[in-house]
């Protein structure tokens, strides 16, 4: 497969997408770890993430690419950007690796929903505390006890009007294989319509004549 997919990179795709991660995470309560790539002094791979999409729905596309479950690219647009290829880049470590691209279109809707919250309420409880008298080692100790008023947090609920994400159409797949040091690969995520995508995987080899060459990524082993 020769020059069909061009090594084109967008401004910034090495730095610069802290942030969106750092915002993903915080929506997802930093459930996903963030993938942490290796510095231009490491050994390193260099990895191209490259979306199309036959069909568009919604108002927002969101785009998610994992490594080994560690998030590695967030990307949130208006759906109008999706008519046309986009494509990320990213460094990232030479070993055997699963690569797994997530999108979704969506729509906000205002809903009513339920929503729970805590609440401090007092009870009445009782503690015990020294009540002895006298001086040295005729002290005498008695215990005794008093009522004390202490906090708990209870669990209640209510139902309120917010806005809340309505997916349109989503799709999530998985690729896997061994990137080597130095090498460059582009990962192509095809987007056809809900539930229907592929991530093909090349390495980009340059040519003598300064082309290029798509070769099939070598595969990975299975991961445990």
């Amino acid at each position: 497969m020769h020059g069909a997919l061009p090594p084109v990179t967008a401004s910034g795709t090495l730095r610069g997408h802290g942030a969106l991660i750092l915002a993903a995470l915080s929506l997802l309560g930093a459930c996903i770890p963030e993938y942490h790539p290796p510095t231009l002094a490491e050994p390193h791979a260099t990895l191209k993430i490259r979306r199309t999409y036959d069909t568009q729905a919604g108002s927002t596309l969101y785009e998610q690419l994992l490594v080994d479950d560690h998030v590695a690219l967030v990307s949130e647009v208006p759906v109008s950007l999706a008519s046309v290829p986009r494509i990320d880049a990213r460094l990232v470590y030479p070993t055997a690796a699963t690569f797994e691209m997530w999108s979704r279109f969506f729509h906000q809707e205002q809903q009513d929903v339920d929503e729970t919250y805590y609440e401090q309420v007092p009870y009445l409880d009782f503690e015990s505390y020294d009540c002895g008298s006298g001086i040295g080692t005729s002290a005498v100790h008695n215990s005794c006890s008093r009522a004390v008023t202490r906090y708990r947090s209870e669990t209640r609920y209510r139902r309120v009007s917010k806005l809340v994400d309505v997916t349109d159409a989503a799709c999530r797949v998985a690729r896997r294989f061994s990137p080597a040091p130095n090498h460059v690969y582009l990962l192509q995520y095809s987007f056809q319509e809900h539930r229907a995508c592929s991530l093909s995987c090349f390495e980009q080899v340059p040519n003598r004549d300064g082309t290029f060459a798509n070769l099939v990524c070598p595969a990975a082993p299975p991961s445990n």
